[in-house]
């Protein structure tokens, strides 16, 4: 294997794991390609990522492009520079405050009735069609 090659399977491979560093922060369900490429879908509108494209994300065969790398970031809370080069100084994580916004969120969601959770599941959808 030339030099070059390792170098790009070794770029491949630390974007894997930051990306999964990301997603356990966020929503470790996300690290089903099934899932997660129908999660980027429903929050991309101008492109869309194959169950297949998602896999070689998780598993280090590819990276995204930059559309997508900027979808995947902003969803994910980290910043694109992190999640593509792991720069330092930059959180890899979403902030203290994001975090006990979202845990409130899901707490306050959890303790909903199945109808009420269903209304805000839907609404949530329909809200992020016209995003």
């Amino acid at each position: 294997m030339k030099s070059s090659e390792r170098t790009a399977v070794q770029e491949k491979a630390a974007f894997t794991e930051r990306l999964k560093t990301a997603i356990r922060s966020f929503d470790e369900n996300l690290l089903s390609p099934t899932t997660l490429a129908r999660e980027f879908n429903r929050r991309s509108k101008s492109s869309t990522v194959a169950v297949t494209g998602a896999h070689k994300w998780l598993t280090g065969e590819s990276i995204p492009q930059q559309q997508k790398m900027v979808v995947l970031a902003s969803w994910l809370g980290v910043s694109v520079q992190w999640l593509r080069y792991g720069v330092s100084g930059e959180s890899p994580v979403p902030s203290d405050k994001d975090q006990k916004r979202q845990k409130k969120l899901v707490n306050n969601f959890t303790s909903l009735s199945d109808r009420d959770k269903a209304i805000v599941e839907k609404l949530i959808d329909e809200m992020l069609r016209h995003n």
